[in-house]
């Protein structure tokens, strides 16, 4: 059996991930308190150079989200295809696939989310990802597909269960199953189960539902049929592989492609995947 790689994590979470445990040791309610700040405040990575270049090539602007601008992207002429970018993530990661689909004939547009890569804002979640989505879909749409990576493919799906026009989804790695977002975060900053659970009811009070409700499986069983591709990785630490096993368990006409050894990021740049997404269509 192949021993799994270690993730890495961005050294501000490293940091929190030394101080954590200390704090929740002696002052625990201050540590629950910072664990639901640190959950929705994304750290922006720095935009490798590959990313750059896609960056100056594309068409951009910025639409208004509750105040905060948020970037989008466009490359090309044809069809649209919208894609949603996961949690610290950025709208360019999707660069690999830009000439692929363009060459095919169709548009790629994305966006950066609220607190990422250019857009503005210091806080995010899931739903104000689900948001966006709907605001591209308004502005930019309707779009061939949809196609989401980690977060953004859980966003997409909300998206369309509240009434985008879009037939065709592909949720690359993304967290389907219940606690599949928070334990991840719990994980890699060291804290307890109590501060999960902590964030788990502050969601409840704060926003009037159980956590639970805003996870994939829940949504799925309410879901009008769409045609549904996942692609996940047999190595991805982050996500791991039983999120779209488990998907599939509620939403059996979902179609699956599995890979080996691209892990949670990895798999963006993949030509095989890039070439499965294009076929989807």
């Amino acid at each position: 059996m192949s021993k799994k790689k270690k993730i890495k994590h961005p050294l501000p979470i490293k940091i929190i991930g030394w101080l954590f445990p200390k704090v929740e040791k002696l002052a625990p309610s201050i540590a629950k308190r910072w664990f639901v700040h640190i959950f929705f405040s994304p750290v922006r990575f720095k935009v490798p150079y590959g990313e750059q270049d896609a960056r100056i090539e594309a068409k951009k602007g910025t639409l208004e989200y509750n105040g905060n601008k948020i970037q989008y992207y466009i490359w090309g002429e044809g069809k649209p295809v919208l894609f949603c970018h996961g949690w610290m993530g950025r709208g360019t990661q999707f660069r690999k696939f830009i000439p692929v689909f363009n060459n095919a004939g169709y548009q790629v547009v994305s966006f950066d989310a609220k607190a990422h890569g250019l857009s503005e804002g210091k806080k995010s979640h899931l739903m104000e990802f689900a948001d966006i989505t709907i605001m591209m879909h308004e502005e930019f749409g309707p779009f061939e597909m949809i196609v989401g990576h980690s977060l953004g493919g859980v966003a997409a799906l909300h998206a369309i269960h509240q009434g985008v026009e879009a037939s065709k989804l592909v949720m690359i790695s993304s967290p389907t199953l219940k606690g599949k977002i928070i334990e991840p975060f719990k994980k890699s900053i060291k804290a307890s189960e109590g501060s999960k659970l902590y964030l788990e009811n502050y969601v409840q009070k704060k926003y009037g539902q159980p956590f639970e409700t805003y996870d994939a499986v829940y949504i799925a069983q309410s879901l009008r049929p769409i045609d549904i591709l996942l692609i996940h990785d047999e190595d991805d630490n982050e996500v791991d592989l039983s999120n779209s096993t488990g998907f599939m368990d509620v939403y059996p006409q979902a179609k699956r492609v599995t890979t080996k050894g691209l892990g949670h990021t990895r798999i963006l740049k993949d030509d095989q995947v890039i070439e499965a997404v294009l076929k989807h269509l």
